[in-house]
């Protein structure tokens, strides 16, 4: 914070002769998150290439079927990463080829965070076998953070508020120019996943809740 006066010169207009003071605001809110999107892949290992690939592509489209049959729509699957290594083991010091891994990652949308720990679980049942990277968003986030900004300006306008008060001077509540600095990437914490299960009982996801934040910096003028 600094506060500051222009000389007292008749040729400078009013406005220049006021007493300034830049405040800083910054206001927050809070979001659960309401749709999530996941990596699910099939990974797949085989001395042959062939076997393996043929392998890894009928276990993926039977995941693709069931994420469908299950409500996904079918633009929210989307391939991420296709993968063909070769593993070796060392015996002796000597590299021996152990066979090949096929990796197939699928991106998953989910428009509902109660789903996710559902469909979670069938596609592990149907054939996935590494699950990752689960993310976590709000589809309204302009809005909160829209929402956030406001908090934001009537912080600055408390904090004048208190200058003032402590000055023992009178600071327009209304700044005469405010700028939004850059926004702090939303807080997230990371979700819990407590274990993957092909059982009767859903794998427990806990989205959390998103911490929304904005800041701006804005001048006020006091007498």
């Amino acid at each position: 914070m600094y506060y500051s006066s222009s000389p007292a010169n008749p040729f400078f207009p009013a406005r220049q002769r006021e007493h300034k003071v830049k405040l800083f605001g910054e206001g927050y809110v809070l979001a659960t998150p309401d749709k999530a999107t996941i990596l699910i892949g099939v990974v797949t290992e085989s001395k042959n290439l062939q076997e393996a690939q043929q392998t890894n592509a009928t276990k993926t489209n039977t995941v693709i079927n069931a994420l469908l049959e299950n409500g996904v729509p079918r633009q929210n699957i989307q391939t991420s990463d296709y993968q063909i290594e070769i593993d070796y083991d060392f015996q002796n010091g000597v590299q021996v080829f152990r066979g090949y891994r096929i990796t197939n990652l699928l991106q998953i949308t989910i428009d509902s965070i109660e789903n996710v720990g559902k469909l979670v679980d069938i596609a592990v049942e149907n054939g996935a076998n590494t699950v990752r990277n689960i993310q976590m968003s709000v589809s309204n986030h302009e809005e909160l953070y829209n929402l956030a900004l406001a908090n934001a300006i009537k912080n600055s306008q408390e904090k004048a508020a208190i200058v003032g008060e402590t000055l023992g001077v009178t600071i327009n509540q209304t700044p005469f120019k405010v700028k939004e600095i850059t926004a702090r990437r939303p807080e997230i914490p990371r979700p819990m996943v407590l274990g993957l299960s092909t059982e009767s009982a859903t794998t427990p996801i806990e989205a959390g809740q998103f911490k929304i934040t904005a800041m701006i910096e804005a001048d006020y003028q006091f007498s």
